[in-house]
Formats: C-alpha cells, structure tokens, sequence
C-alpha cells in the first residue's frame, strides 16, 4: 500500500505484506446509494459489480461480510483495507465512499490499512460567471478537478449566466441551457460536490438594474443595488430566487449576497429611514426579509458578513433568522498574527498608534490603506475592537476577528479566503504565495473556531461593470494547496510545495520578481514554468516582465517627449539620438505586447465561451499599450509608423515565450 500519490494526503497508512488477489467467486459488494463508487473498485479490481452491499461499506471478495472496523466520525472520513484475499471500504455515505475509491486506486492493490478524514467538513471553492463566460468544457473540468481533490462544496455565482425565462429579460447570450445546467449538476451530484447558488438580495445587481424593465428598482443612477424599501426589490429577488432553487432541488444553502451595497440609503425615501431609524436598521430589516424568504422555501440562507463591521454594529446579525449561515471573508491575512483590521464606511484600518509608528509592524497594510488609531474611535467601538481582535492588548492580533465575534455570537459561520481576484483589479495572476498563505490561515483558524469550513473565493470581476481579473488556469496552484489546507490544515510549507512540485519555485521567483520588481526573477520563472508545460503561468510572468520594462521605458520616453517638444532635440544631436533609441524601445514593448495578448488569447481560447479569451487578454494589455502608443506619438514624426504594431519593424523581435530576454541597450542601437 503505497500512498505517496494521494492527494491530499491521507492522515494515516499501514501498510502490510502481500497483495490482494480475488478468489474464485469474488464480486464486489456496494450499496445502491454508492453504485458511483462501486464502479470505481469494480474498474480497479476487474470484478463485476452487485449493487447488495450494506450501507456504508464495498467489499470486493467472495463474501459481502463486513469484519473492518467503521470509520472515524468526521464528515466524509473512510478507511480502505486491504487484504490478499479481500478489499473493504467503509465510510459514512456515498460521497466517503467515493473518497475512499478514489484512494484505492492511488494506492494500489498492496495490503495495509488506510484511514482518512478531513480537518474541515465543509471544503469549498467559488465559481463567479461574471464577465467573459468559460467554456462548458472548462466547467466540466473545474468539476473533476474538485472531485479528485476532494473538494466537496461548490457556491455558484450565476449574475445573467443562469437559464432565466424570457419574463425576467436578464439573460446573456452566453448563459447556460437549461440542459448544460442539468448536465453540469449531474455532474457535481456525481463526484460528491453539493452546489450551492448565490442569489443577490440587494448590492451587485447591475446585470439586472441596467435593463429598463427593472431600473426603477435601482437605489440610484449607479445601478448597482436595488432600493431595499422599494415593494418591488423583495418581489424581483423572490422570483429569481424561485427560479433558481426550481433548477437547484438538492441545495440545502442558498447564499443570498448581502455584500457590499454601496448607494444604502442614498434615494429620497432611505434617505428618510436612514434618518429615523439609522443606516444599519435599514440592511438588516431588507436582508432578514430575503433571508426568511429563504427559510420558507426549505432551504438556509447563507450572508457574507462585510456589512456588520462596514457599518460597525455586529449586532445586526442578530435580527436575521436564526437558520442564517454567516460567510465571514478575509482576503489579506496571511498570518496567525495580524495588528490591523478593517472597520466602517467607507473602510479605514485600525490599528493601534503604537503600531502606526513602527511600519514594520505592519507588514501587510494594503498599498492604499487609509489609517485610523484605534485610540481615536468612541469608546463603545473600542471595546468592541479590543475584545474580538486584540486580546489582553496584544497588539500581534488576532487575524480572523469577524469569525471570531460572529462565533461568540453562536452563529454558523463558514468562512471565505481569496483564491482569484482579490490582488487588485485587472491582474493578470495571482500572487500566489499571499493567496495559498491566506488558504492556511483560514483552515488553521477555521478549525480552532469549530467553522462548517472554508470556501476559496475566485471572483471572476470585482463587478459586472469591472474588468475580468486573472483566469482561472492561473490560479490552479492556489486552489491545489487550498484542497491540501482544508483536509489537512496543519499542512507546511514544505508539505505544498511537495504537492505542486518544481512549479512552486516557479511561483516564488515569479512573485519576488513582482513584490522586488526585479525582472530576472520573473524570467527565470517563466523558463521553468515552459521546462514543466505550464504555458498559462509562464505567460503570466511573461506578463509581468513586460509590466517592469514598460514602467521604465515610459518614464525615459516620457521625459524625452518632453524634450522634443520644447525644441530641445533638435539642438542636440546626442539628445536626438537617446531619443531614437527610447522610440525603438517603445517600439519593441508595443509589438511584444501584441505577441503577448495574441499568444495569451491562443492559450485561452479553449477555456471562454465565444470571444472571451480574446477580451481576457486585451484587457490584461489595454493599459501598457494605450501608455506606449501615446508616447509613440509624441516621440516621433510618424507615429502611425509605431502604432501599426507591425512585427517586421525595425525594432528588436520579442524573444519567444520561455526564452531568456537578452535585450540590452547595445541591441537598441
């Protein structure tokens, strides 16, 4: 019995001499409720399946007697034991079952004993069909990859992707059928995988607030939420509730949003409310009214948990039903350790002025943190922070507070690290050490909090009216780590990079040369990324390298344009010639950009529906090239000779993908 290839890695294996060899007679013995399973060990074993066996257990042998002993008792554990003449799995469902097929076949037929189970129960990750559609194949893809690493939740953002009918008129062209829905359910029911749809209450709703049918709805002209005391906001929500809890019949959670509703309170008859009654009344009356909605229906609903802290009053959550799910989401805590924390609207990080004056206690402040000292805040707030975040005026911090106090509030609580989209807008990768680092905190701290688990969040866009964020290829790293953290959440750093192989050096020399913006690591990064066949991340820190090089180029050319247009070239024969040279700069960045998005677009023109693969990487070169064109124009007489991004021109060609750059000035002259 060898484990070595099973991911995530089994908690414990005992191996024994021999090997299973089935005697005369021998079937294999699975329930009717595992018949999935069933096949998977008839397949290994080569013995014809009977669909008799006792709940819980598949006995490839002779006999369907079970003699193994059960499995612990966690959600989705199992054990597989092998012997020479028999094979027994056991668990406690089909889906253990499943878990313990799929094991079996990593470890082989030797004799021995193995037994599983998970840290964390739940084990989720996010799929968001905002923006460019992905392809039905990369759909059925993102399925069996989250079934064979033992992912076994999956929360669907559908925004216009779903198959509503005609009367709601919010349907893209690029939705999915309403049989590729059922197919790709099937699917997930198949490996394991419980879908749970997000249906918006209140905020991110311009795909449907920009259609004249349903604008009166909005809270404002940014049509970005609907007016939570507007009679038809509840209506509109219900309907598309009830549309898709018809498609969705298994679904014990429906997430219904709840996040981020930026114009709250801002129309004229909010405005009046929010003057009685104040601004977080205003939320939680709304919320709690689609949450019962949910309720009614047989289902529980599930709330991100931004609000509460946004609007500094946790207390809001006690007004939702007590069946609500809370998903408290962090995506910058990257340490057991933390001295910041985001509270208020719009949103400052606290932290103590002791903190504020030494930077160095502060190493994951984001770039454009807008800093309030937690001594400054009312009295009541500082309670409040002191008690959920430092404990005992330990300024190290706790990094989870929000899960923290939303536990001591006795709320169910599952919690949401950052996979995909959540460092910055319009990247073209994550950073990936940041986003497997925020994965481990998470399965560490969910599990000491007793949390129903973790989703990764990958956000496909920040909004509908938002550029895409990276694709989701480039963050396949990330998502294999997580998988590894929420089975085993004491998992090292040594442990992932085990798991992902010579590509994890890769991801750290790519994000070095990013966080150091030092282009050699990038370059060395995207050899080695080329070397074990991963073109998508090697594009990624070939996109990076482009970034570093604009940035310079365009502050040299820059000051050149300048000089140029005050006249002062023409007088210098030696200025006029540096100016030639950061024109053929310029240039050569311009057509390595377009090889750039041409090849990105190739690489991902299996994974988007229509021309999305096209309108991903034009969006991840728009702004280099529109910056470079510029200056093109002011640098020379003839720009439209820059502009037309021809291959054949003068300037040096761009080495191929996973070459060495070896562009020195000297090749410029």
């Amino acid at each position: 019995m060898d484990a070595r290839d099973l991911f995530p890695r089994p908690k414990a294996v005992h191996p024994r001499p021999g090997r299973f060899t089935a005697p005369p007679g021998s079937v294999v013995h699975c329930p009717p409720d595992a018949v999935e399973a069933g096949r998977a060990v008839a397949a290994f074993t080569g013995l014809p399946l009977r669909p008799d066996g006792a709940p819980g257990r598949i006995v490839a042998g002779a006999d369907r007697d079970s003699r193994g002993a059960p499995p612990p008792d966690h959600t989705d554990a199992y054990v597989v034991e092998t012997r020479p003449d028999r094979i027994e799995l056991a668990a406690h469902d089909a889906r253990g079952l499943l878990y313990a097929a799929g094991a079996l076949a990593a470890v082989g037929p030797g004799c021995g004993r193995l037994v599983d189970f998970p840290d964390l129960a739940l084990r989720g990750v996010h799929l968001d069909l905002k923006g460019p559609m992905p392809s039905l194949d990369l759909l059925h893809d993102v399925l069996g990859r989250l079934g064979r690493w033992k992912i076994n939740t999956l929360l669907v953002e559908y925004e216009d992707k779903f198959p509503y009918g005609a009367g709601l008129g919010v349907t893209s062209p690029h939705a999915l059928t309403k049989g590729q829905l059922r197919g790709l359910l099937e699917d997930a029911a198949r490996l394991g995988i419980d879908v749970v749809p997000l249906v918006q209450c209140l905020g991110h709703l311009e795909y449907t607030l920009c259609r004249p049918a349903h604008a009166h709805l909005a809270e404002d002209d940014r049509r970005q939420q609907l007016c939570p005391l507007h009679p038809g906001s509840l209506r509109l929500f219900t309907t598309m509730l009830d549309e898709v809890l018809a498609a969705h019949p298994r679904a014990s959670l429906v997430h219904i949003g709840g996040d981020e509703p930026w114009s709250l309170g801002t129309c004229q008859r909010c405005r009046a409310y929010v003057a009685e009654h104040g601004r977080p009344r205003l939320y939680s009356q709304y919320v709690a009214r689609a949450a019962r909605s949910v309720v009614e229906r047989g289902r529980r609903p599930v709330v991100w948990d931004d609000v509460l802290y946004a609007e500094r009053d946790p207390a809001m959550v006690d007004e939702l039903p007590p069946e609500t799910v809370l998903m408290a989401w962090e995506y910058a805590a990257h340490r057991d350790r933390t001295g910041h924390v985001r509270w208020g609207n719009p949103p400052a990080i606290v932290a103590s002025a002791a903190l504020r004056r030494d930077p160095e206690a502060l190493p994951e402040l984001p770039p454009d943190a807008r800093l309030v000292d937690l001594e400054s805040l009312p009295a009541d707030e500082q309670r409040l922070l002191r008690a959920v975040k430092y404990d005992a005026d330990d300024l190290g911090g706790h990094p989870l507070p929000w899960a923290r106090a939303l536990t001591a509030r006795g709320r169910r609580l599952i919690g949401a690290s950052g996979l995909r989209g959540c460092d910055g807008e319009n990247v073209c990768f994550p950073l990936w050490g940041r986003r497997i680092a925020n994965a481990a905190v998470w399965a560490r701290q969910a599990r000491a909090l007793g949390a129903a688990g973790v989703v990764s969040t990958a956000w496909a866009a920040y909004s509908t009216v938002s550029p895409p964020s990276e694709p989701l290829a480039s963050a396949w790293p990330s998502l294999a780590a997580a998988a590894e953290l929420y089975w085993n959440a004491d998992a090292t750093g040594d442990d992932i990079d085990r798991l992902l192989g010579p590509v994890a050096a890769g991801l750290r020399q790519a994000e070095a040369g990013v966080t150091r913006r030092e282009p050699h690591y990038l370059r060395s990064a995207e050899a080695l990324f080329m070397e074990h066949g991963e073109e998508v991340l090697a594009l990624c820190a070939r996109h990076a390298t482009l970034e570093l090089e604009t940035e310079t180029a365009c502050r040299t050319a820059a000051w050149h344009a300048d000089a140029r247009a005050d006249g002062r070239t023409r007088a210098d024969p030696a200025l006029d010639a540096a100016r030639r040279r950061s024109e053929q700069e310029v240039g050569r960045l311009v057509n390595a950009w377009v090889r750039w998005r041409e090849a990105f677009t190739a690489t991902l023109s299996d994974q988007y529906a229509g021309k999305g693969a096209e309108a991903v990487a034009a969006a991840k070169a728009t702004d280099p090239l529109r910056r470079l064109l510029a200056l093109a124009a002011d640098l020379t007489a003839d720009p439209a000779a820059v502009s037309t991004a021809d291959p054949t021109a003068e300037a040096a060609p761009d080495p191929p993908v996973g070459a060495a750059d070896a562009h020195t000035e000297g090749d410029a002259r």
